[in-house]
This record gives C-alpha cells, structure tokens and sequence, in this order.
C-alpha cells in the first residue's frame, strides 16, 4: 500500500481529534475519518492497520464500536473470507438520532429535576429551567430539520448554504 497522502493524513488525524472532543476514542475518528476518504469505500483489518499504523487489536475493538454505534457496517466481497468495513448507508441519521435521544433524556431529566425542586425559590429553579426550554426547543424542531433535509437529500440538493473550505482558504 502507498503511504497516505499529507493532506488526507491531516484529515484523518483532524477527524481523530474531532470525535476525540465528542467523547469517543481518537483512533475512532481515525478510522472514521479513513473510511470517509479511502479507495475503495470499503476496508479490511488488515487495510486500516497498514493505512493508520495502528495494530490489528486495535483495529478490531474500534470497528466493533463503530459498528456498534451504527456508523460502520460490516460486508464481504465475493469469494474472499475476510470482513470489511465502510460507512453505514445511514451512518449520519443513525449518529445524529443517538444524539438527539440523548437530548430528550436530558430534557426529562429536567423535567424530574423541577419537580423534585417545586416550590422552590425561582432564582433555584432558573438553571433547570433553562436547560429544559433548550432541550424542549430542540426535541420540537430537530424533526422538522431532518424531515428537511430528507427532502433535499432526495432531490441530491446541495443547498446547504455552508462554504467548503480548500486548502485552508
């Protein structure tokens, strides 16, 4: 295998540090950031090890957990044995929604903390307030977003207003 190219090295490691930030395991981000970007879409033990330098083991556990979480998918080529790996069709809808039931918890976490502090002074209650009028905001209108953005993603619009940035421009 030819070594990665720099740029696609620095995103890789970017994405390793992004999902290291949102609580998972760096070398998850890596491989995730890998599985975004490789050819082809779908990987072996043996092709992250090589592409990342990181040890089969370690391999193995983080594509267990990816799998677990919904963003990586196992699948078989004709004729060989061995297991590969790619981005789950849905992997995004699937992270977002784990995502967003965290958010509802949270809100009926608030809910129960109001109630246990009922009756007590507002200036008490104000943080627990808040917290469930975001969370409450949130469960009301992510639908409305996803259902959206299903519509544009049908269409293959790419309407998202959001600018790429090139080579660090």
């Amino acid at each position: 295998m030819t070594p990665i190219p720099d740029v696609i090295r620095r995103y890789v490691d970017e994405t390793g540090l992004l999902l290291e930030n949102a609580g998972l395991p760096r070398i998850a981000g890596q491989v995730l950031g890998w599985l975004q970007v490789c050819e082809p879409e779908h990987q072996s033990l043996g092709d992250l090890t090589e592409a990342l330098g990181i040890s089969k083991a370690s391999a193995s556990t983080t594509t267990r957990l990816m799998e677990h979480l919904g963003i990586v998918e196992r699948t078989v080529l004709p004729g060989d044995r061995r297991d590969y790996y790619r981005i789950s069709h849905d992997a995004w809808h699937r992270f977002f929604q784990s995502r967003f039931d965290t958010m509802r918890r949270l809100r009926r976490n608030a809910d129960q903390g109001l109630r246990v502090l009922e009756g007590a002074p507002p200036v008490r209650r104000r943080r627990l307030e808040r917290m469930r009028r975001l969370y409450a905001f949130l469960e009301r209108e992510m639908p409305k977003l996803l259902e959206r953005f299903a519509a544009e993603d049908e269409h293959g619009a790419e309407t998202d207003g959001a600018e790429v940035e090139v080579n660090g421009r």
